[in-house]
This record gives C-alpha cells, sequence and structure tokens, in this order.
C-alpha cells in the first residue's frame, strides 16, 4: 500500500504536469485526493490555453476500447501543441489500483484515504 500512496502523492506534486479523464465522475474521484490538475476531454476541447499551461500530460482515460480510442485521441491532440505525454505514469495507475476506471476508484477510496492519511500524518491515527 505504501507504493500506491506515494504514487498518489508524487503525481499529486507534479508541477507542470495535467491529468485528462473522461468525464466528470473521473475527475470528482481524483479531486478527493486532492488532485487539482485535472480536466476532463470536454474541458480540453474548450479551452485552447492548456498547452500554454502544461509541459506534460497524464491521460486516465478508462482502460477499455472507447477508452483506449480517446486515448489515442487525446494523445494526438495533446502531441499537436508540444505537450509531453507520459504514459509510464498511466501504466502504473492502472497496475497499482487494478481498475478498469478511475471512477472504479470510488470503491477503495476510505481505505486510500485512511493510508494516505496515516502516511502523511502517523501521529494522528489513534491505535486500538
Amino acid at each position: 500500500m505504501y507504493r500506491v500512496i506515494s504514487f498518489l502523492q508524487r503525481l499529486r506534486e507534479k508541477k507542470g504536469s495535467i491529468i485528462i479523464v473522461e468525464g466528470k465522475r473521473d475527475k470528482e474521484v481524483l479531486k478527493e485526493f486532492g488532485f487539482n490538475n485535472v480536466y476532463t476531454i470536454y474541458e480540453l476541447r474548450k479551452n485552447d490555453n492548456i498547452s500554454l499551461n502544461y509541459r506534460e500530460a497524464i491521460i486516465l482515460t478508462d482502460n477499455d476500447n472507447k477508452g483506449k480510442i480517446l486515448y489515442k485521441y487525446v494523445r494526438n491532440l495533446l502531441e499537436s501543441d508540444g505537450i509531453i505525454v507520459n504514459d509510464i505514469e498511466r501504466k502504473k495507475f492502472f497496475k497499482y489500483f487494478r481498475v478498469k476506471s478511475v471512477e472504479d476508484l470510488r470503491k477503495h477510496i476510505e481505505e486510500i484515504k485512511f493510508y494516505i492519511n496515516y502516511f502523511e500524518n502517523p501521529e494522528k491515527i489513534l491505535y486500538f
């Protein structure tokens, strides 16, 4: 679990990186984990200034056929704007969480939040 939490913390603290997800629910889940640099594909298409603010992108579309098609579309769009797409973080995300979509993290959110709090503030956790 420590690897998962440190991965989330590292991803959350990346400066100059944007995370792209499919929909609002995916974005809400990542917001609950403290991510501020999350955009949906729809927001990406509406906002032309993203390439000015970010150097790198992590695309977390679902790990199904539709998500893979969307991934290729978003990747081409971002790369044409000069943004580097980080595939390593995408692979790690799906490896660590073993989910098909970002929204599926909602099932594990309380457990993951507990461990995040534990690793960030171990003195505040009560032991029984």
